[in-house]
């Protein structure tokens, strides 16, 4: 979700988008077995975080995925000054001052994958009283969008590491860098959390222990669970084919998956 004050969100639209709340409650009412099984046939899991599982090391093992419970969204969302089915009674969710909760959600056009995504996000959202606008761009359009002009409401892409290790992603978890997504280059940390994460990033790239930027990293990841800056939806497989002909091949999950060990690979 956009949360930057720059940005053409009106500012009542933007006070869910900054309340944690709100988040936590989007992503409880998506069913992310549902998006695993229609979307992935299978080929996903849910996702715990930003850090996939199979990166054993610096997964956070103590993360779970978030529950599908939309009955507990819309309760802690009535808590909020939310109402549906109240005096309106149009089965559509409105905040405190009667706007009815509906946002615009972007991705790539031409990707499959993530059109489907918005699609069943769509359908999950819509059963608690939430109208989501599904607009497809060029991919170049979105970024112009998402890292320049702001010109959106939320955002539905994928993050692909090339390195496992954390400080490859400081540019996204500093509240000062220009890809830290939901509100990018703040002058100053914009929330306590945010404030502590650039603490803890900072420490986890400088300190030459690895159990010590270990301990570190995990709690930026528990803070990026418990916030929800950025919802975490699957994690998909890679599935890889083989030649028969190939041996020594030992594929893993981070890139370059049936590469990295290519001084071992022979043909027969």
């Amino acid at each position: 979700f956009n949360q930057s004050p720059s940005a053409s969100v009106p500012e009542w639209k933007r006070k869910w988008f900054t309340s944690a709340v709100f988040r936590r409650a989007i992503s409880a009412s998506i069913h992310r077995d549902d998006l695993a099984r229609i979307v992935f046939r299978g080929h996903a899991h849910p996702a715990a975080g930003p850090v996939s599982p199979s990166n054993r090391f610096w997964f956070n093992a103590s993360l779970k995925p978030f529950p599908f419970d939309p009955q507990a969204a819309l309760r802690s969302l009535a808590k909020e000054g939310f109402v549906r089915d109240g005096v309106l009674h149009d089965g559509i969710l409105h905040d405190r001052d009667g706007h009815a909760v509906e946002f615009s959600l972007i991705t790539n056009s031409g990707n499959r994958p993530r059109e489907a995504m918005a699609a069943v996000i769509q359908d999950d959202l819509r059963k608690i009283g939430i109208q989501v606008n599904i607009v497809t761009l060029d991919f170049s359009s979105l970024i112009e969008r998402i890292a320049k002009t702001l010109q959106y409401e939320a955002c539905l892409l994928g993050f692909s590491n090339v390195e496992i290790d954390p400080v490859e992603e400081m540019n996204i978890w500093l509240s000062s860098g220009i890809q830290h997504q939901w509100w990018p280059s703040q002058k100053t940390p914009a929330t306590p959390w945010e404030a502590r994460i650039d603490q803890l990033e900072l420490l986890q790239a400088s300190e030459p222990s690895r159990e010590l930027r270990k301990k570190a990293f995990d709690e930026v990841q528990r803070i990026a669970v418990e916030q929800e800056p950025i919802i975490y939806l699957v994690n998909p497989d890679y599935l890889t084919a083989i030649s028969p002909s190939l041996h020594g091949l030992q594929p893993v999950a981070a890139p370059p998956q049936i590469l990295w060990n290519i001084e071992s690979l022979r043909l027969e």
